[in-house]
């Protein structure tokens, strides 16, 4: 029972981290995003998620709808932002959109029977797509899926989001979204240990 406990726990978490990058929030998502993290604030789950927590908290607490949907606008849709965030991961390992990285990704889809929804437009290594896959495996729950989650975690998300982190570390108009990007960092630091990642 615990155990399932634990993976209901990581697969709302895998949501709300989804439900941060997919579209430009609305009043009813920040609704939800104030009152999730009003509620974690109050839990001890690790320093580092714990400050993670704190940090996005107070952003939530501060900025307006507004600022955040402008925000997300320049950091993720405007071609013409000078302050655009790269989201796929061959950017940062391949120094290209569409490189070696997404041809490894589209590999795990394929080992595990898995098929990216005929809507969606972003390539298999964009950070939402990534996540709901760990999500996915998570749920398969095999010795394919379980070998798949840990190279997932350890080889690509982890080192992905550190150096998205960093871009966004230094980004001047990345205030909510910095935060948020550090959240996700706090999370797959959980999730090291949780898919025996770090051992």
């Amino acid at each position: 029972m615990e155990e399932q406990n634990v993976t209901r726990i990581r697969l709302r978490l895998i949501d709300l981290i989804k439900s941060f990058f997919i579209s430009r929030p609305d009043a009813e998502l920040l609704s939800r995003w104030r009152g999730t993290f009003s509620a974690l604030a109050k839990e001890q789950i690790s320093p580092v998620m714990d400050r993670s927590v704190r940090r996005l908290n107070e952003q939530l607490a501060t900025k307006k709808l507004e600022d955040i949907q402008d925000e997300f606008y320049a950091l993720f849709v405007d071609p013409f932002s000078d302050h655009r965030l790269n989201l796929y991961a061959s950017h940062y390992f391949d120094g290209r959109n569409y490189g070696e990285t997404l041809i490894s990704v589209r590999q795990i889809f394929t080992d595990n029977n898995i098929k990216k929804q005929s809507d969606v437009t972003d390539p298999e290594d964009s950070l939402p797509i990534l996540v709901d896959l760990l999500g996915t495996l998570i749920e398969l729950e095999n010795e394919q899926s379980g070998s798949d989650l840990q190279t997932l975690v350890q080889t690509l998300l982890i080192p992905f989001v550190e150096k998205l982190k960093r871009q966004a570390e230094v980004n001047e108009i990345a205030g909510f979204y910095r935060a948020a990007i550090d959240f996700v960092s706090a999370y797959l630091d959980l999730e090291r240990g949780l898919t025996g990642a770090d051992r």
